[in-house]
């Protein structure tokens, strides 16, 4: 988290230097033969493709062994949106599979293929998937052969990593030279910078893993298993329910999560991520009222993370029963974080919208480029 509110304070100083945007004189228009002229199709082309890294690096799946094809494909939509829409329930994902694929007897890749479900218990033709509260058979895979299964490696992600670093590095370079940023280009910001701890977080974490590691009932852990836990507490049927679904999709494999940390992870990066918005607070809008719009969806933002987590600690700590509490908490906190998560999946969409409709009327140097950054090398 803290690598996170460094990249948010840095980035906070492009309000004050592109700001001059809406209230310097307006230059001429650009020379659409210039060498540094960019038209809005490049710009939406650069944004989309960083967009398409963010959400691909965010959809970093469990296995889906034994499902239908429509259940997998529907799985894998349903993490891009979260991405896109909510990128702070990816990032909490990521960090709690991180925590619990953390163990001294395996491997940290290990500790991951075993939290997406690539460990299978096989008994009567019968496939169980093992979870992170199984004991730890003997080790029948190595790292590099669970390596060996992704479809992705150190060089795809660091690639990954540069084409997000160099689109940071220019839109810092834009706001230095006063040139106008668009809110695309605010969004997607937002986005790559995200994206950061997801790459820390699943450095190790095979990726699109379809086939899983059969531990067979003869061998020796998979009697270990059968004989210390209970069967209900260790493996579960490859087929999911629809809780299953949800869970793989917020929280992963990291089943059993602490809820506290659940919590402060989710409203510290949601809060973030909605203060990077506020980048754009003296940017120029097409009208004053999308401005001002643009700076209430962003607050909204904050104050939802806030109020989330807020309401969330009383409700861990039981003080709503233990003080006099106001009405509206006495009617429960379930009902009352559904609307506060409500309120804030409203205000993203919000930011979206307004981030499209300001195409429609772009200040002119939003088309001029900052040479020096063409010459690094990106996709």
């Amino acid at each position: 988290m803290l690598s996170l509110l460094l990249v948010f304070s840095l980035l906070v100083h492009l309000a004050k230097a592109a700001s001059t945007n809406a209230t310097c004189e307006p230059p001429p228009p650009p020379d659409p033969t210039s060498s540094n002229y960019r038209s809005i199709w490049s710009i939406l082309g650069t944004c989309a493709l960083t967009l398409l890294i963010c959400i691909w690096n965010a959809t970093y799946p469990n296995i889906t062994f034994g499902e239908r094809w429509y259940k997998v494909a529907l799985y894998r939509v349903a993490l891009g949106v979260i991405a896109l829409v909510t990128p702070e329930v990816t990032v909490m994902r990521a960090y709690l599979e991180w925590k619990y694929a953390d163990d001294d007897q395996w491997s940290r890749t290990h500790g991951f293929f075993k939290l997406m479900g690539g460990f299978i218990h096989k008994k009567d033709e019968k496939h169980e998937i093992m979870n992170h509260w199984s004991p730890v058979p003997p080790l029948e895979i190595t790292k590099e052969e669970i390596s060996d299964k992704s479809k992705t490696d150190g060089l795809g992600n660091t690639l990954l990593v540069l084409q997000l670093s160099w689109f940071i590095v220019q839109v810092i370079a834009r706001g230095a030279n006063h040139l106008a940023i668009t809110l695309v280009e605010v969004d997607t910001l937002a986005l790559a910078a995200l994206s950061f701890p997801l790459f820390f977080f699943w450095w190790s974490k095979p990726m699109a893993v379809n086939c899983p590691h059969i531990v067979h009932s003869q061998t020796s852990g998979s009697r270990f298993v059968n004989r210390n836990l209970p069967k209900t507490h260790h493996v579960f049927s490859t087929s999911r329910t629809k809780e299953q679904w949800l869970r793989e999709i917020t929280v992963g494999g990291a089943m059993g999560s602490d809820v506290t940390t659940s919590c402060s992870v989710l409203s510290t990066v949601w809060i973030i991520f909605g203060g990077l918005h506020l980048i754009a607070w003296d940017f120029q809008f097409p009208s004053q009222a999308e401005k001002i719009i643009w700076r209430i969806a962003s607050f909204t933002l904050i104050a939802a993370a806030c109020t989330f987590l807020f309401v969330r600690v009383l409700e861990e700590r039981d003080i709503y029963c233990c003080i006099a509490a106001p009405p509206i908490l006495q009617l429960g906190m379930g009902p009352i974080l559904n609307v506060v998560i409500f309120i804030g999946v409203v205000a993203r969409f919000i930011l979206l919208a307004l981030m499209l409709a300001s195409l429609r009327d772009l200040p002119p140097s939003a088309y001029e480029t900052v040479s020096w950054t063409t010459y690094i090398p990106h996709l």
